[in-house]
């Protein structure tokens, strides 16, 4: 590699990690203070940067938001639709399979907790925010229709979806649960609805 090459390469790197480094920073203070509170010199002094270097990274609030989302999706990474149907394919009933659902998912909220709690809050004000909610409730919808096998009435669906969204396992947690009692008790929530709907038998649960 001539030096010449070796120069440019270091310093598309160093760009790199500063541009994580200003990501990482944002989501701590998203989580902890808020989207819309958290100012562009929060993020730079809490990434060691100046704010000038934030504005040339992200020139404006919806470029940092969806890096968020991006990276929140790639530490949460809920499965895709071809990776649990091999593992639903393993699993013959459905109150198996819907805790294993709850599982999954209960791990991928612990994992990016503070910063869906702080995109979910906020929402309703910021568009990129909503899709950033919106992509991984889709994926939710869509394994859910998965794990029942079946095309689950609007009733059946909304409600196993709610058990396994992000607020319902949040709450949870906000109400005291330890992360480990919150997947619990939503996997026995979900594995006691799976029969009242029919869905499984009580012999099997």
């Amino acid at each position: 590699m001539t030096p010449r090459r070796y120069a440019m390469r270091a310093r598309a790197a160093a760009t790199e990690a500063t541009r994580e480094r200003v990501v990482d920073a944002a989501m701590r203070l998203h989580a902890r203070n808020g989207v819309r509170a958290t100012s562009w010199q929060a993020i730079a002094a809490e990434a060691g940067v100046s704010p000038a270097t934030v504005y040339r990274h992200f020139p404006e609030a919806s470029d940092l938001i969806r890096a968020c989302a991006r990276r929140v999706f790639d530490i949460v990474r809920p499965p895709t639709i071809e990776e649990a149907s091999v593992q639903f394919a393993l699993i013959d009933d459905a109150a198996d399979r819907f805790a294993h659902l709850a599982r999954e998912s209960a791990h991928c909220y612990q994992r990016g907790e503070g910063w869906l709690h702080a995109a979910h809050r906020e929402r309703d004000f910021d568009p990129d925010l909503a899709a950033a909610v919106s992509l991984i409730q889709d994926t939710l919808h869509v394994l859910v229709d998965a794990a029942a096998r079946k095309r689950l009435g609007a009733s059946a669906h909304a409600t196993l979806f709610t058990l396994c969204d992000f607020p319902y396992w949040k709450a949870l947690v906000d109400n005291g649960l330890r992360h480990s009692t919150a997947e619990r008790t939503l996997i026995d929530l979900i594995r006691a609805e799976t029969v009242r709907l029919g869905l499984s038998s009580p012999e099997t649960t």
